[in-house]
């Protein structure tokens, strides 16, 4: 009996062990730029625009779910943190799931298009936090903020 009880404790640990983080990092030769072994989201400007970005940085190929059409999210909050506009209120996307594949090492730029969407829906001109969010399963709804997003009103 304490036979049995000692194997199963060891193979518990080494499972246990198994689903640790496996998250590294390492610096690619070319250049010094830092490469993790995950895949991440943030949100670039580009000439006044904004993306939000994905980028596999593993070394395999991602395939990344969407239980619908629409790939992501945002909100923009006044300073009371009240939801001022939600980019989804006033849209319908297909219903099912989506799937799209990130190569290894790979980006893809998802325009946010803020001023065609605020100037539509008239959203006064003032300072707001902007929370940004890929609606893949794989972020388990993970937030990017920008805190003093600054909007003209126009």
């Amino acid at each position: 009996m304490l036979k049995k009880w000692l194997v199963s404790t060891v193979l518990l640990v080494f499972l246990l062990a198994a689903c640790g983080s496996t998250e590294q990092d390492q610096t690619s030769g070319e250049g010094g730029e830092q490469m993790t072994n995950e895949l991440t989201q943030q949100i670039k400007e580009q000439d006044g625009d904004l993306f939000l970005v994905i980028t596999n940085g593993t070394d395999e190929d991602v395939t990344l779910t969407f239980t619908s059409g629409q790939q992501f999210e945002y909100q923009l909050l006044d300073d009371t943190g009240e939801t001022v506009y939600t980019y989804s209120m006033n849209k319908m996307f297909t219903q099912g799931m989506v799937e799209e594949t990130l190569a290894a090492g790979e980006s893809w730029e998802l325009p946010l298009d803020l001023s065609n969407e605020l100037a539509a829906m008239t959203v006064p001109e003032g300072t707001y936090q902007l929370d940004v969010w890929s609606l893949a399963e794989q972020f388990d709804g993970e937030k990017l903020s920008i805190s003093e997003f600054e909007w003209s009103g126009q």
